[in-house]
């Protein structure tokens, strides 16, 4: 999957669907979650309470 990234002020950002945040099983309005790189791979994943 392709994504684009868009400006929000003088920062980045990436937009979810819904559709990948129901495959991270997140609810974006309740739950963080946990961003890791691995050389030039973002890992993102649900975190824990």
């Amino acid at each position: 999957m392709k994504k684009k990234f868009i400006t929000i002020g003088n920062s980045w950002a990436m937009l979810f669907t819904k559709t990948m945040l129901e495959m991270l099983e997140v609810n974006p309005e309740e739950e963080q979650v946990e961003i890791e790189f691995d050389k030039k791979v973002l890992k993102m994943e649900k975190a824990e309470k």
